[in-house]
């Protein structure tokens, strides 16, 4: 009984005798639960839905309230103020539903993955933008990039695209070389992905710019240097903070807020090898002044530090 009056129960209050309440709750065959009664009437308890026939059923009743949710909603439906904040509530989950919010390429080739993102930009396709139909995106895509990407697909999860492609080349052997890894910029290692090498530094060691990661020389069991080939990556935590304005607009302060949020993410991702992605990221400041908008966000990211 309790879980049913908080979804939600009409509450009523009938005058009238015992004998008769039961008469006719019994030839109408209604569903009643929690009848009480008192000097003047009888109270009893009955689901919504069976409001219209409980009013053709009595002559003298009163409907009191409706309990839980559905008396909450009910209740919150004759109020002006609150039916225009659900209306705008529609609107606006209508509004972001049908927004992009978020473009995610994935592929080989960090030139393909660059290409693809500086010819969408050139098509006006940059987030936040107003979902498209991805058929036709795709088709459009494909035809300008038809010389440089053998395979493309477009997939709309909720407010973001992926993009998923194969790039146009020929199969080329990969030459080992003895280049040393050396860190081109400060960070603290995160993981090694070695080949051939010899590592100098482990997991979560701080080291700075310049530093060798992956030597080319080994000790042997003689107590002499042996040189030996080099192939791999290392990844380290970076740290960048990133400031992104635009002027102020007319447009709801979510899509603006959206609108740097990806402005500074592209502009983060820029120098991006493959594998690399952010990690965290925090933002420190988003104000207006002088009719601009300014967002200050501190990333950490997961970086290929070894390759030029």
């Amino acid at each position: 009984m309790k879980n049913r009056k908080g979804i939600g129960l009409d509450r009523w209050k009938v005058q009238t005798s015992c004998e008769e309440f039961l008469w006719i709750t019994k030839k109408n065959q209604l569903e009643l639960y929690d009848i009480t009664l008192h000097r003047n009437y009888i109270q009893f308890y009955a689901s919504i839905l069976q409001r219209p026939k409980i009013y053709r059923c009595f002559e003298a009743v009163d409907l009191v309230t409706t309990t839980g949710m559905l008396g909450y909603a009910l209740r919150s439906l004759k109020k002006p103020s609150r039916i225009i904040a659900i209306v705008l509530s529609v609107l606006l989950w209508y509004g972001l539903s049908s927004m992009v919010f978020d473009i995610e390429i994935r592929g080989e080739k960090d030139e393909s993955r660059k290409l693809i993102s500086d010819t969408l930009k050139k098509m006006d396709i940059v987030p936040p933008f107003k979902s498209h139909d991805v058929a036709q995106l795709k088709t459009q895509l494909k035809k300008k990039l038809e010389n440089d990407i053998a395979w493309l697909e477009i997939e709309k999860l909720g407010s973001r695209y992926l993009i998923t492609y194969t790039p146009k080349e020929f199969a080329s052997l990969s030459q080992l070389g003895h280049t040393e890894l050396i860190a081109r910029e400060d960070g603290m290692i995160e993981r090694f992905d070695i080949q051939h090498g010899n590592k100098l530094h482990k997991v979560n060691e701080f080291v700075h710019k310049g530093d060798v990661l992956v030597s080319n020389v080994l000790d042997d069991s003689k107590g002499g240097k042996q040189e030996v080939y080099v192939k791999g990556r290392v990844f380290a935590y970076v740290w960048k903070d990133i400031t992104v304005t635009m002027d102020k607009t007319k447009e709801p302060k979510a899509f603006q807020y959206f609108q740097l949020l990806f402005d500074a993410r592209r502009k983060v991702s820029e120098d991006f090898h493959k594998d690399d992605r952010i990690y965290k990221e925090n933002i420190l400041q988003f104000s207006t002044d002088m009719g601009k908008i300014k967002m200050v966000i501190h990333y950490t990211l997961i970086k290929d530090i070894t390759t030029p």
